[in-house]
Order: structure tokens, then sequence, then C-alpha cells
């Protein structure tokens, strides 16, 4: 069962009605997958998804609405797109009017992208953040909108996916906002593009002191990896009831 998280602690109901869900896999999981630091170095990869749980977890936090992680421990189906689908589904059925995701591969989403895309659905149908890559790091539907099957016949995982999503709204007449277009980390070329353009961040020295020779920085910077790349699930409260 996915564990909510409620705004700053409180006891009161989401009057909008939104939840923001983050779809992933946890580190370990992800590090087999995506071996960006070399296939003799998945710790290495892991504590990087660790660290990229930590930071989405936070600005999912900061974007004012409910939050819930489901990573694969709670997601039912046996494909990507069932898993995805039911994932959407579910948060409908528990009393939701908007249901948003993200991953947890895309560091420099804001919490501002997530809050224009909860306004934007405040009187549209449809919102999407579209990846570098042809896919998307964040998608946002109103209940009336979501359509199970259509969704899963979009071509999750390729380069067609934000086209498609386009297209589909436009054939539906839904509305629909884009967001501004944000890149995946999932090669050792994406990490290290990351890490020269976004150089002083935490996430961006850590790819610098693995994937190149420039030691010092990060040698010199006093966070402690171990202790905060520790994914809090200290998730609270549940959905609204319908």
């Amino acid at each position: 069962m996915a564990i909510f998280y409620r705004p700053n602690g409180t006891m009161t109901p989401n009057i909008n009605k939104t939840v923001l869900f983050v779809f992933s896999l946890s580190a370990t999981i992800e590090a087999e997958r995506k071996p960006l630091f070399g296939v003799n170095k998945k710790n290495v990869s892991k504590e990087f998804f660790r660290l990229l749980n930590k930071k989405t977890l936070k600005v999912a936090k900061n974007s004012g609405v409910d939050v819930v992680w489901i990573d694969e421990t709670q997601q039912k189906g046996n494909t990507f797109h069932e898993r995805y689908s039911n994932a959407y589904q579910s948060l409908f059925d528990q009393g939701y009017e908007n249901v948003i995701s993200i991953g947890n591969d895309t560091p420099n989403l804001t919490s501002n992208h997530i809050t224009n895309a909860i306004k934007s659905l405040s009187h549209q149908q449809l919102v999407f953040g579209p990846s570098k890559d042809g896919g998307v790091y964040l998608l946002g539907y109103t209940k009336k909108a979501f359509d199970k099957k259509a969704f899963s016949n979009f071509s999750w995982l390729t380069s067609k996916l934000s086209n498609e999503i386009e297209d589909f709204a436009i054939q539906k007449e839904l509305s629909f906002s884009v967001l501004e277009t944000l890149e995946d980390i999932d090669s050792k070329k994406n990490a290290l593009e990351f890490a020269y353009t976004n150089s002083k961040l935490t996430i961006a020295l850590y790819i610098l002191f693995h994937l190149t020779s420039v030691k010092t920085e990060y040698e010199n910077n006093t966070v402690d990896f171990t202790s905060n790349i520790l994914l809090h699930n200290s998730l609270l409260r549940g959905p609204p009831t319908l």
C-alpha cells in the first residue's frame, strides 16, 4: 500500500484534491538497470540514485500538494504501461480529481515546474513536460480526461511519447499545457552534460568526482553523502475520501 505525505504534516484535507506521485524504481534496482558509473561500480551508481531520490522527494514535498512515492514494491502489473496506468487509476479511485506524476531522473526539475502543472490542471485537462529524448518527465491528468485504455496504448519508453501525447490531446480535443523541455539522466553522456552545466550542485559534484579527474572541489565539499542520501519514507496520512 502506498504511503502518503500531506503538506506541512497537517491533518487538513487537500481541498483541490490534487496528488503528485513519484513513479520510480528504488536506487538498488536503478543501479542495476543504469550502471552509469560502470558495471563494476554499481554501489557508486546506487548512491547516485539515492541522491536523485532524495532531491526528487524534496522537490515533490515543496509542491504544496499530497505526495506519494510509488516504487517497484508498490507497483501493480506485468508491464510498464500496466503498472503506470494502474498507479493513476488507483489514485483517481481514492478520490483525487487531479493526478500528476514525475520520475526520479530529472535533476533540473523544480517545484516551480510542478506548481505550474498544478495551476494548469485547475483550468485544463492535461499537462506534460517533454524530455529532450522524446519522453516526458511530468504528466498530469484530470479525472475526467484520463482514459486508461488510450493511456496504455502510448509508446512508453520511446522517443515518440511526448509527440503521441500531444497528438492524442489534439485529436480528443482535450485542453492541455506543455511545460519547458528538460533532460533526463539515462546515460553517462547525460550525466556529464548535466554535471558540467550545474557544477556547483551536490549531484553534479558527485558525477564529476566519479566520472572525471576533477576531484578537488568534491573532496573539499563537506556534504556527508552517506547520511544525506537516505530516502525518508516518513510519509503521512492518506488521500481524501470520496
